[in-house]
This record gives C-alpha cells, structure tokens and sequence, in this order.
C-alpha cells in the first residue's frame, strides 16, 4: 500500500489573505484629543442684525480701546492718561494691520478669497510666534461682565400702515392709476393715495345772471373811487409834512447861498436891460444915406465920433457879385 506523501508547507499566501492585509492600514492611527472651547460665549439677543451695529462708526474703535483697558487693568495698571492709551491704540492697529497683510499675502498665493487657519499660523511663524506662547494670554483671568459687552438688539420694525382704502375710496387709492399704467410690474406696490402727488382741480361757479353782474361792478366801482381818495390824502398829507422840512433847508447857509443868487441873477438881468436901452437910443440916431452906408454921430462940440456900437462896415463887399460892365464901340 503506497504512502500518501502529503504536500509540503507552501510558504505563500493565499489570494484571500492577501485581500484582506490591503484593506487593513499599513500605520497605526494616532489619536489627537482637541481641547478647543470658547471660554466666554457672547449672548446674542435673537432675532438679531448684525448689519445694525455694523452702522456705528465708533463701535469698533470703542471695541479696541474696551480690550485695552482691559489688558492694562489685567496688567496692574489702575488708569491711563488719553494720550498713552491713543498711542497704545495706534500701535495695536498697526500691529494687526501688518499681520493681517501677512494673512492676507498667504492667501493671494494660494488664490483663495476666504482665510483658513493655514494662513493664520503661517503670520504666526512669520512673528516668531508658536501656539504654547499664546496660551498664558487665553487664561488671563477675566470677568464675564468686562470680557462681554452687552449688544443692542435691532430697532422694532415699523408698523404696518394703516389700510385707508375704504376711507379714500375708488378715486384716490391710486388703484386706478396704477391699472391704467400697464409697464409698471405687478410686484411693485401699489400708487399713493391720488391727492399726494396729484393737485385736485378747482373750478369756481361763474355768476351768469346780468343784475348780479352789475351789482358787483358797482361794487368794485366804489371799492376804487375809495381807495383813490385814500391815495390822494395819503399823497396830500406827505406833502404838508415835506414843507416844514423845506423851510428849515432854507436858513443858514441854504438861505445864504440862494441870497447870492438871486443878486447875481438882478444883476445880470439889469446889465441886459441897460444893454438893450442903450441899443435902442443909438439906433433912434442913426442916419441911413442913399448908398446903404451909416452915418456916425457926431459931437457938436468937440467933432468926435460918439457911438455906442461898433462901425458897420461891409468886410465882404469885395466878394459880391458885381454887374456887367458895357462895352465902348471903336468908331
């Protein structure tokens, strides 16, 4: 009888066991227990809009100058003058503004538009900064009611208007208007009430019955003969009040200077009429010839020439028009 001769011990593994040593993990997981918490927790009055107190201008800047004062008072110090906690203040907005560019560089070459904490810890390392050396700092001891500042909540929303349809009515809810107005979409509310940009018309009774015409056209007739009498003595009585000013013009100087006038103007008029008398006298003894020219007067006594005017004389006489002269016959 042969002897089974039995296989010998194949040092290869089978396929199922190979199967099974890919899906098992070729390292030993390590486990990272995460100790990370919020130490102070901010109570947020719900509902809540964060774009409300973002309007401030001031709230971050009080933000600041609030962690300030307290790291100073966490530090011993029991008040600061405005001038060193505005220097303090400055040199806290340069230092974040520096190391958020370190940030913010991390991302641009990354291309991303959000920060991860990657970009954090790189400005970190870029400060020479490690996580053990900010941990004295989170467990600095600091109350809750100075490490929480209380946030208003929004401001309450506005009533809803009153519906003032039916007291307005068809005419002047501007329902109307706005179906007559086909481009304006349906989703857009609906006009004012018609008297708020629209003037109502008026239009006055006109008086049609002729006496009444007449009547009130006496009326106003009166209405205007009156008034012109009150202008006339209004205008009468400025007059009466311009006199007495005019007499206190005319003494003094004002009384003086028209004195010089008048005596001038007598004067020059007297010389005018003793002009003209003188004129007249020596033309009553002018004697006219024939041949057109004057005669002088003469003085009996003494044969001198007495005129109170000057020699008519004819300057031109050479520049007339002379006559034709005849011409002699040769015989």
């Amino acid at each position: 009888m042969a002897a089974t001769i039995s296989p010998p011990n194949s040092l290869k593994r089978s396929a199922e066991d190979l199967g099974d040593m890919e899906n098992t993990p070729t390292k030993r997981r390590r486990l990272y227990h995460h100790h990370h918490a919020v130490r102070h927790k901010q109570q947020v009055p719900l509902p809540s809009d964060p774009s409300y107190n973002n309007k401030h201008a001031q709230l971050f800047d009080g933000q600041l100058e609030r962690g300030l004062a307290i790291v100073l008072q966490s530090a011993g110090f029991a008040g600061a003058k405005p001038e060193a906690l505005e220097m303090f203040r400055a040199q806290a907005e340069e230092y974040m503004l520096h190391f958020l560019s370190i940030v913010r560089q991390s991302m641009a070459s990354s291309r991303r538009r959000q920060p991860i904490p990657h970009d954090f810890i790189r400005a970190l390392a870029h400060h020479n900064l490690t996580s053990s050396s900010l941990e004295p700092h989170v467990k600095v001891p600091i109350p809750p009611l100075l490490a929480q500042q209380p946030i208003l909540g929004p401001p309450p929303d506005e009533p809803v208007p009153p519906n003032l349809d039916a007291m307005l009515g068809d005419e002047l809810n501007g329902k109307a208007e706005k179906k007559e107005r086909k481009y304006i979409p349906k989703h857009f509310p609906g006009l004012p009430s018609k008297h708020t940009w629209q003037a109502t018309p008026v239009f006055p009774k006109r008086e049609e019955d002729p006496r009444k015409i007449r009547e009130r056209a006496t009326e106003e007739g009166v209405l205007v003969e009156q008034a012109l009498r009150k202008l006339m003595a209004a205008k009468k009585r400025g007059l009466q009040k311009r006199r007495p000013l005019a007499a206190v013009e005319q003494n003094g100087a004002e009384l003086q200077r028209k004195q010089v006038w008048d005596d001038a103007l007598q004067a020059v008029l007297r010389e005018d009429e003793e002009h003209r008398r003188r004129w007249e006298e020596a033309e009553d003894n002018i004697v006219l010839r024939f041949d057109g020219a004057a005669e002088k007067d003469v003085d009996a006594a003494g044969g001198t020439v007495k005129s109170d005017i000057g020699m008519l004389v004819n300057y031109d006489r050479k520049y007339w028009r002379k006559g034709a002269q005849e011409r002699t016959s040769q015989g």
